[in-house]
């Protein structure tokens, strides 16, 4: 089993949260419940998750914690990174360990499980889900992601990781730069080396060359997991999406 962070930080103020009257949109209610509460049954009923973070505001999660929700509570920090490592210290530090944004109420305990499943043996320092657009549009036709075009197709990026958290802790200079460019796919290119670039415009950049490039850059072992799971790409950023989920719990 394997311990779960989840990163329910307050953030920048967003038309979403202020329309849904909110600190932010982990407490966006649905069908009576938060938006974080689906989050956290599903990792409770996962077999593979054991104990579970949640690092964000304490105004707003001691109430959760309080009706029937078992979690540490663990204060924001600051910026994502800070709000990670601030999840570590409270984990065992010596395993993988799952991290969960809080936003993404479609995930279920079978997704978990099964991307944890793919992991397998668990000897990398960093497992992230790849997910085709086609996986995403058949699942959710009216779902707008930001997709990167490789070798293997129309990608985007899931919403959950299985790291190392000694490696993370080592590595927090580095990740700055390239967590703040994740949605932002030519500044992203920017880090890479030429031949990547070109690879990049003729449509022959893949996942392999990423992940060889990115363990190099990052000192580590990474490893990309092509998942089937739709829902662990659909977080909770726009009106529209916020609509999708109304409509799919």
């Amino acid at each position: 089993m394997f311990d779960a962070i989840v990163l329910a930080g307050t953030g920048k103020p967003e038309p979403l949260t202020e329309q849904e009257k909110v600190l932010n949109k982990a407490f966006i209610t649905i069908h009576e419940k938060p938006l974080i509460a689906y989050i956290l049954e599903a990792l409770k009923k996962a077999s593979s998750i054991g104990k579970v973070a949640v690092v964000g505001p304490v105004e707003g999660l001691e109430e959760i914690h309080l009706e029937r929700y078992d979690f540490e509570l663990v204060p924001e920090q600051g910026t994502m990174l800070d709000n990670v490592a601030a999840g570590f210290n409270v984990v065992n530090n010596n395993r993988l360990c799952l991290v969960v944004t809080g936003d993404i109420p479609l995930i279920t305990p079978a997704v978990i499980d099964q991307f944890i499943e793919q992991c397998q043996p668990y000897d990398y320092d960093l497992y992230y889900p790849v997910l085709k657009s086609e996986t995403c549009l058949k699942r959710f036709p009216d779902t707008e992601r930001t997709y990167v075009r490789l070798k293997e197709g129309l990608v985007t990026g899931g919403n959950i990781a299985l790291l190392n958290p000694e490696w993370f802790l080592a590595s927090r200079s580095r990740l700055e730069m390239f967590i703040s460019y994740r949605k932002k796919p030519l500044k992203l290119l920017r880090i890479f080396p030429p031949l990547f670039i070109l690879k990049y415009l003729f449509k022959t950049l893949s996942v392999t060359d990423l992940e060889l490039f990115l363990s190099h850059l990052f000192n580590f072992k990474a490893r990309a997991v092509f998942s089937q799971s739709a829902e662990i790409a659909i977080d909770v950023d726009k009106l529209s999406d916020l609509e999708l989920v109304r409509n799919n719990l």
